[in-house]
């Protein structure tokens, strides 16, 4: 499927998305970090050296491993002490996410279309992620939490760099249309665009799958693991307040119980009840702390 994903794309979008590629690239700290995190003799001092080269992702970095959520009687008063107690695959999220921010500006979206109820709705995928890897033991839960939070990159393209494109597509839903009949119709499939890319920043495997295939994870063939935990994180929290109606309006493959079927029911349940009772205190901290004005308070 991937080698002609181009031809089902409007050709003025598959065109300016190599253009992107090359000329508005997340931020090289974070390049470096994910450098450093992929490599297992890394250590907390060598991340030290990179992180703070960032002024804000320092301070973000000592507040996060501050905040009441790790419940430290000890303050982390350096950013290594910090990066030991929110640990590699949070940093990586965090740095991921400020990159994210810096490089795709939600506060300049079309009028009409909440950027904050994107970024809140990725977040909490990511979160939620995490805790079905954790329960399924499938996957690493921060590798599914990266996974999480990149899994609507292509949406966020569409919103941050194709307006008028964005705008077809929302007229086009309110003709009656379905979303997901939309972007066939236009060619604009959110999932092709965030794959192409991340092929374009030479992202791993396992996050240009679940780009590509989060909404369909049974036509994944090399990493239908992680695929399929980001697609039941998807459904969960659709049913939740921070889900987006065009993400789950539609379905088209297995439903949250047929999903990942070697996952007990009662267990998914579970998962559902705590993400709806923590995702509302949890998310609004997050957001603040990927927000691009980067001004982060502390929550007690």
């Amino acid at each position: 499927m991937p080698a002609q994903l181009e031809a089902i794309i409007d050709p003025q979008v598959a065109l300016r998305i190599k253009d992107i590629g090359r000329l508005s690239t997340l931020p090289q700290v974070t390049w470096e970090l994910m450098r450093l995190l992929s490599d297992e003799n890394t250590t907390p001092d060598d991340l030290q050296q990179v992180v703070e080269q960032d002024p804000a992702l320092s301070a973000k970095v000592i507040s996060l491993g501050n905040s009441a959520y790790y419940g430290l009687r000890t303050p982390a008063t350096t950013i290594s002490r910090a990066i030991v107690i929110i640990g590699f695959k949070e940093l990586e999220f965090l740095a991921l996410g400020l990159g994210l921010a810096d490089t795709f500006d939600l506060r300049k979206v079309p009028f009409g279309f909440d950027g904050d109820s994107l970024w809140l709705h990725s977040l909490s995928v990511s979160w939620t992620a995490r805790e079905v890897a954790a329960a399924s033991h499938l996957v690493d839960p921060g590798e599914a939490m990266l996974a999480g939070l990149l899994h609507n990159l292509g949406q966020i393209m569409l919103v941050t760099h194709f307006t008028v494109h964005l705008q077809r597509l929302m007229d086009y839903v309110a003709q009656g249309h379905t979303f997901r009949e939309a972007e066939a119709d236009l060619g604009l499939w959110h999932e092709v665009v965030g794959y192409l890319l991340a092929k374009n920043w030479a992202m791993p495997d396992y996050l240009k799958d679940v780009i590509l295939y989060h909404h369909r994870p049974e036509l994944c063939l090399d990493n239908r693991d992680i695929v399929s935990v980001i697609n039941l994180a998807i459904q969960l929290v659709g049913l939740t307040s921070f889900g987006l109606d065009y993400e789950t309006a539609g379905q088209e493959g297995p439903g949250y119980l047929e999903v990942m079927p070697a996952l007990p029911k009662e267990v998914k349940d579970r998962i559902l009840e705590k993400i709806k009772n923590t995702l509302p205190l949890m998310a609004p901290t997050w957001l603040q702390m990927l927000s691009p004005s980067r001004q982060f308070k502390q929550h007690h």
